[in-house]
């Protein structure tokens, strides 16, 4: 689906730095996009199993995972300063699926429940592209001064 691919072994969720990894490939791959335009898809694998390793457990739960988003957390920030800091960027964060750990006595992501189903979603432009070129911030009408 996509023109290039760069999955690494060392981008895989059993990785403890692989979204580190991730980020620091993903602005390599921008850099080399400097001056045109890039659909950059970055699909995090760290909140993926198994993540019980962010937490010194040998098992996956919700605390693993939240230990895995909040590791994430800190790579995610440095790619969004390192895109946004050159250029405008479209950037949205979402989920492809949640996990259940227990909830009405469910557990993984094969399932239609709602802590499975329910995912976080976030679109926003960067500061810079508060404007799209040739189009008035202040003004929605087309043509008026």
């Amino acid at each position: 689906m996509f023109d290039e691919d760069h999955w690494r072994p060392h981008f895989s969720s059993p990785e403890p730095d692989s979204t580190r990894h991730q980020v620091e490939h993903a602005l390599t791959v921008a850099e080399r996009y400097a001056g045109r335009p890039l659909f950059l898809f970055v699909n995090v694998s760290a909140t993926h199993v198994p993540h019980g390793h962010y937490t010194g457990a040998g098992v996956d739960s919700w605390q693993s995972q939240a230990a895995a988003l909040a590791y994430a957390d800190e790579h995610l920030g440095r790619l969004v300063e390192g895109l946004t800091g050159k250029k405008r960027w479209l950037i949205i964060m979402c989920a492809d699926h949640g996990d259940a750990f227990g909830e009405d006595g469910y557990h993984g992501r094969g399932i239609a429940h709602p802590t499975v189903l329910n995912v976080p979603f976030a679109a926003w432009l960067s500061e810079e592209a508060d404007t799209l070129p040739g189009h008035d911030r202040h003004n929605t009408t087309r043509g008026e001064a």
